[in-house]
């Protein structure tokens, strides 16, 4: 009952955004995304979608029934789509409310900014509403769904409105509404997923990353492009993942490409055949998160600071020539339902200084007798001068003094107190001082 008093409270909010008068338009639609087919007993995701090209929105409702007279399907759960979670001017609505009815429907009330200050833009594609679905019906089946205007939850007292309501005043719009037909019994989806191995990485850090994929069922091959913004990073390598190595008793793929130079793009394309040999098929391994392609990226010293990120691409072109790599996964005789995932990586503004390491005076990777002798050489006896003269401030003091490679050598020799980081691998000095450090050879 809670929710359904949240729902005659949205409804009351947008009548206040509005005038009471409400006109039907074309230019506004709602309908679904139903790829997703699965056997029955399965579950799968429609998608509740909006094209606004008409003009801004500031808020929107709907209520999607089910089908009941044969239950082929139950609604048993649903998630704020991306238009909801960033309409805000990049924030999630103001008012997001969405209440599941038990074997009736569903209903999603938002009003994006209480304020007036940001609306839905307009533009086509808009995802309202994830919903779950439970598969019921017998396999070969197709079930109907719809948008309403209903009483749902037993015991609501009005029915919801399906309508969107632009910003300023305006009139309340009714859109088309489009029905969609779920499959039961169709071949079940497979996705395909990108992923860094961190959630964050310095300018000129590099990182790894790999594609899996969750495949249901047997498959042979497939193909895709992944790209990536080139002012941002540059992919360094790929190589074929543990899924693709396992393949013919571990001799991996009889036929693979990786392309890291698409023609005119920043990605990579990649093509797989597990066997060539039509009269004995290899399929390729079933499972979740199935490693795929393993890649490593660099981070651009002049990258910008904030999100870049992985896309799956059906755009890249392999070499001049060639058409497009279309993202395909084939079950032999026909294609699969694909669906792809992303990745984002935040770049962070590298620390500033040269990366070095302490006490290796002659930059060969290793710290030994000959660094404190070095270093009293050029103290005392007139000896060569480093270019990072910070490697010869072993307490990290501010001063280069005798102290130095005393402490150096009671280091190597009695047991004593390493030097100050950055020592065992490279990095910046963490101390703001003004001992220079030039170029080191031995860090990247």
């Amino acid at each position: 009952m809670a929710n359904v008093s949240r729902g005659i409270i949205l409804l009351a909010l947008i009548t206040l955004m509005a005038p009471a008068s409400i006109a039907w338009s074309q230019d506004y639609s709602m309908y679904f995304d139903t790829s997703e087919t699965a056997p029955s007993g399965s579950s799968i995701q429609i998608r509740c979608m909006l094209d606004n090209p008409g003009g801004d929105i500031a808020g929107w409702s709907f209520a999607v029934c089910e089908e009941t007279a044969n239950n082929d399907y139950d609604f048993t759960n649903a998630t704020s789509g991306q238009a909801a979670m960033t309409a805000n001017g990049g924030s999630p609505a103001a008012f997001d409310e969405i209440t599941v009815c038990p074997g009736e429907g569903i209903i999603q009330g938002v009003v994006v900014d209480f304020v007036g200050i940001n609306s839905l833009p307009a533009n086509t594609g808009y995802e309202m509403i994830v919903i779950d679905v439970d598969l019921l019906g017998p396999d070969d089946t197709f079930a109907s769904v719809e948008y309403c205007n209903a009483i749902l939850c037993t015991g609501g007292s009005a029915p919801t409105e399906t309508l969107v309501v632009p910003p300023g005043g305006s009139a309340p719009i009714i859109p088309e509404q489009i029905p969609g037909l779920i499959e039961i019994g169709g071949l079940p989806p497979f996705n395909l997923s990108a992923a860094f191995t961190e959630s964050t990485a310095d300018q000129g850090a590099t990182v790894d990353a790999e594609v899996t994929v969750n495949a249901p069922i047997d498959y042979y091959g497939f193909s895709m492009g992944l790209a990536h913004d080139g002012s941002n990073l540059s992919l360094a390598s790929a190589e074929a993942g543990t899924s693709l190595q396992s393949v013919n008793g571990g001799a991996g793929p009889e036929f693979l490409l990786i392309d890291l130079d698409p023609v005119g793009a920043s990605g990579m394309v990649v093509a797989c055949i597990a066997s060539t040999d039509p009269m004995a098929l290899t399929p390729l391994p079933i499972g979740s998160e199935e490693q795929l392609v393993t890649a490593q990226y660099e981070v651009l010293p002049t990258a910008a600071v904030g999100l870049t990120s992985l896309d799956f691409s059906n755009d890249l072109i392999p070499a001049q020539g060639s058409p497009a790599t279309p993202i395909l996964i084939s079950l032999g005789n026909e294609p699969a339902i694909v669906t792809t995932s992303g990745a984002t990586l935040d770049i962070t503004e590298a620390p500033l200084g040269t990366p070095f390491q302490r006490g290796d005076f002659d930059a060969n990777g290793n710290v030994n007798l000959a660094d404190p002798i070095n270093i009293l050489n050029y103290q005392f006896s007139g000896g060569a001068e480093p270019t990072c003269l910070k490697i010869m401030d072993i307490d990290d003091s501010g001063n280069i003094q005798l102290n130095d490679p005393v402490l150096l050598l009671t280091y190597l020799f009695s047991n004593g107190a390493p030097p100050a980081a950055p020592f065992d691998s490279c990095g910046i000095d963490p101390t703001d001082d003004s001992i220079t450090c030039e170029s080191f050879d031995a860090c990247p």
